[in-house]
C-alpha cells in the first residue's frame, strides 16, 4: 500500500538530499551563504510581496515553485528542485550576495542589503528603467557563465542562455526593467565578452561558425 504504480517514474531527490555539499559549494564562493527551503514561512510571505511589487508580473505560485531568491546570505531553493538544478543557480545567487556585501562597504551582505535593495528596485526608476536591476543581474549571470565554461558548458550554451535569461530579466517577472530589445543586446554582448575572455585564459571554446 502506497507505492507507485507499475511503470510510474519516480520523482527525482530533492536537493535537500545534498544539502551540506551544495552548502560547502556556495560557501566556497560566499562564507556567509546560508540555504534554505521555499516552504519556510519568510518565502511565503516574501511572495506575497514580490506578487505585489512586479503588479501581479510573477505570481506567488511561480516565486515559490520556479525562481531560487536571495535575501542578503539567505538563499531560498523550491524543495522541489534537484540538486543539479540548484547547482547550476548556486554560482548567480552567491553572486548577488556578494553583490550585497559590496554594499555593505565589504563588512557583512546584511549590512549593505537596504542599500542593495534600494539600487536592484528603485534605482533610477521602479519600471522602465530599472538599469541597476539589469546591472546586478547580468553581473550574476556573469559569473554564473564563468563557472559554466570552466566547466565544460559551450560558447552556443552560453548564448542561450544570456539570451533566455535577458529575456526573462526584461520582463514583468523582473518589474520590466529595460526594453526587451535593449536587455538582451546588453546581455549579449556580455556574454561574448565573457566567452573570449574564457578562450584567452587558454580555454578550450568551440566556436560556432555564425560567432566568428
Amino acid at each position: 500500500m502506497g507505492e507507485p504504480a507499475l511503470g510510474a517514474a519516480a520523482a527525482p531527490p530533492s536537493w535537500l538530499v545534498e544539502r551540506e555539499r551544495l552548502v560547502s559549494l556556495a560557501r566556497a564562493i560566499e562564507p556567509s551563504v546560508r540555504l534554505q527551503s521555499k516552504d519556510a514561512r519568510l518565502w511565503r510571505l516574501l511572495a506575497r510581496l514580490a506578487a505585489l511589487a512586479t503588479v501581479g508580473g510573477i505570481s506567488r505560485r511561480v516565486f515559490l515553485e520556479d525562481y531560487a531568491t536571495t535575501l542578503g546570505p539567505l538563499h531560498g531553493y523550491p524543495s522541489a528542485w534537484t540538486s543539479e538544478r540548484v547547482e547550476r543557480t548556486l554560482v548567480h545567487e552567491a553572486r548577488h550576495t556578494r553583490q550585497a556585501r559590496w554594499c555593505g562597504l565589504g563588512l557583512h551582505p546584511w549590512l549593505g542589503l537596504p542599500l542593495f535593495a534600494l539600487l536592484y528596485l528603485a534605482t533610477p526608476l521602479p519600471i522602465g528603467l530599472g538599469l541597476a536591476r539589469v546591472l546586478f543581474e547580468l553581473d550574476a549571470d556573469r559569473a554564473a557563465w564563468r563557472h559554466s565554461l570552466r566547466a565544460g558548458a559551450t560558447p552556443d550554451a552560453i548564448r542561450a542562455r544570456a539570451r533566455e535569461f535577458a529575456t526573462r530579466v526584461c520582463s514583468g517577472h523582473y518589474g520590466w526593467p529595460l526594453p526587451r530589445r535593449l536587455g538582451v543586446a546588453l546581455f549579449a554582448a556580455a556574454a561574448e565578452r565573457a566567452i573570449a575572455a574564457h578562450a584567452r585564459s587558454g580555454g578550450e571554446v568551440a566556436w560556432s561558425g555564425s560567432a566568428r
